[in-house]
């Protein structure tokens, strides 16, 4: 697969990834507004080495979002807001927020995507990536377990 092929439609991911994308991708655009997911972000989404699992979290995450905040700048415009300013790959951060989703779950806990996005930025900014860059799953398990999450 050519992970650096570029996808105009959505039938392009599909043609590309494979069918098993097809049913993700439709639910994605039944379930959130064009305005809080636009396909342009949706394609941007399954890019790389973005799997069903990640894709069908942040449409989960999404759309709560959306529901949280109807108004205002949409999630993903702040997911890849974040992303783009990073060192790390939006492979790492899908890997991250699953991560992070997967931790509030066992916890029962839950928080707004933009908490938990400031909180995975703290974690890239933190002095402990700076001195020796980690693995961004690796640092924000690091940082929960060394300062627990309040949000």
């Amino acid at each position: 697969m050519n992970q650096n092929r570029i996808f105009r439609t959505l039938e392009d991911v599909i043609a590309e990834k494979g069918e098993e994308w097809r049913a993700p991708l439709e639910y994605a655009r039944t379930t959130i507004s064009d305005k809080h997911l636009s396909d342009r972000n949706l394609i941007r989404l399954t890019k790389g080495r973005c799997t069903i699992p990640h894709l069908e979290l942040m449409v989960k995450l999404l759309y709560m979002d959306s529901k949280e905040r109807p108004v205002g700048i949409p999630g993903i415009d702040q997911f890849f807001k974040v992303v783009d300013y990073s060192e790390f790959a939006l492979f790492d951060w899908l890997e991250a927020v699953t991560y992070f989703s997967n931790w509030l779950e066992k916890e029962n806990r839950k928080t707004p995507f933009f908490k938990m996005l400031g909180y995975l930025q703290c974690c890239e900014e933190s002095p402990e990536n700076k001195d020796i860059q980690k693995n961004f799953v690796d640092l924000v398990e690091e940082m929960i377990k060394e300062h627990g999450y309040v949000g």
